[in-house]
């Protein structure tokens, strides 16, 4: 199925006011409306060449169609490809047309599907409806996702009903994140009745998987003795588990349990190694956490210099009660000694703004379920 051009005529109205048209995409736009298509090629090259996105679309559209350039697969794949590099949606769209029909490289559904949810992600009416269609037709990565677009309310309307109901369609056919996403929906109370019991359940098989945030997550109910009896050995197996594997929430918890020893053996060498930890991989509140231990001379040398870079970086990282902590350790600190630490607090903010997103605890069935 090749695309349609009716797409250049589109492009115009859907991006510039008409009254720009003396411009000289608008120009070219206007050559093709009234069927000059070399007038078309000839305005639309230059700014295809000079990177303009929606220009780099239009050429790959007719190469696509072969008007006033030669049909070609491959120049077509070509300027599509460019364009959707750059973030623009129907050339993402069309991309997954070709890939999925196997038209200028071999098809391979996985790699349609994921330029169908980058064009879907910015609102693309046509790539909603293919993952619509590929969801119904029991593609069960197009289930899952079609569930967290429900859940986020991102290109869909939000609904919590409809979310579960995919969510849960993916998950019976064993995709991990949607067993992981049911949990949490469970847990939760969103588009079904909250049960502890019943998140548990479903945390256990995708923890059993390695999936890393179904771990942590089955470790907190489990300490809390939230859908099963208390059991706090487990939960401390579990949480190191996740943390090993670099979660940080499970490290900064870790680090939390044994520095306050609330229901947990207090243990400050363990407490400042998973603070440690929790603050490479970038958490704030391991920073401000630090940051006190060193003012205060608790479990840690009492140390000024180093107790303003963390509380530094944690400020810088967004923290909000780092701000006052700071006033305090900045009085007793000289300018040189300021400085000092003002550099040792960006070279951790740095370290931990490059760390990967399940570090830092992102991910799109977590995500989509807040």
């Amino acid at each position: 199925m090749r695309a349609q051009l009716f797409c250049l005529s589109m492009l115009l109205a859907a991006g510039l006011p008409w009254a720009a048209r003396a411009d000289a995409f608008g120009d070219a736009v206007e050559a093709y409306r009234i069927q000059d298509y070399a007038a078309a090629v000839q305005g639309f090259k230059p700014l295809a060449e000079n990177g303009d996105a929606r220009a780099q679309f239009a050429l790959g559209l007719l190469h696509d169609n072969g008007e006033g350039l030669p049909q070609s697969d491959r120049e077509a794949l070509r300027w599509y490809e460019q364009s959707a590099a750059q973030g623009y949606a129907k050339a993402q769209y069309n991309l997954g047309v070709m890939t999925l029909n196997g038209r200028g490289l071999p098809r391979d559904d996985r790699r349609a599907r994921k330029w169908f949810e980058r064009a879907a992600a910015q609102g693309n009416p046509d790539a909603i409806a293919r993952i619509v269609q590929l969801a119904e037709g029991g593609d069960v990565e197009a289930q899952y996702r079609l569930a967290v677009m429900y859940l986020k309310g991102s290109s869909v309307p939000q609904d919590a009903n409809l979310g579960y109901r995919w969510m849960q369609r993916a998950a019976a056919r064993g995709q991990l994140d949607a067993i992981f996403g049911m949990g949490v929906l469970t847990e939760q109370g969103l588009g079904v009745e909250r049960s502890y019991t019943a998140a548990v359940n479903w945390y256990v098989p995708a923890a059993n998987q390695g999936h890393v945030k179904a771990t942590f997550n089955l470790a907190r109910l489990i300490r809390e003795g939230l859908g099963q009896p208390a059991d706090p050995t487990r939960a401390e197996r579990l949480f190191e588990k996740a943390a090993a594997a670099g979660y940080v929430p499970a490290q900064l918890s870790l680090g939390l349990l044994y520095d306050q020893g609330e229901g947990w053996p207090h243990n400050a060498a363990r407490a400042v190694a998973w603070y440690r930890q929790a603050a490479g991989n970038g958490s704030a509140e391991a920073q401000l956490n630090l940051g006190y231990l060193y003012a205060k001379g608790e479990a840690l040398p009492r140390d000024p210099l180093e107790a303003y870079a963390r509380t530094y970086a944690a400020e810088r990282l967004g923290h909000p009660l780092a701000a006052g902590n700071l006033a305090l350790i900045a009085s007793t600190l000289r300018d040189a000694d300021l400085r000092k630490a003002q550099s040792l607090g960006d070279r951790y903010v740095s370290r931990a703004r490059s760390m990967p997103t399940l570090a830092q605890g992102g991910g799109a069935a977590e995500a989509a379920s807040r």
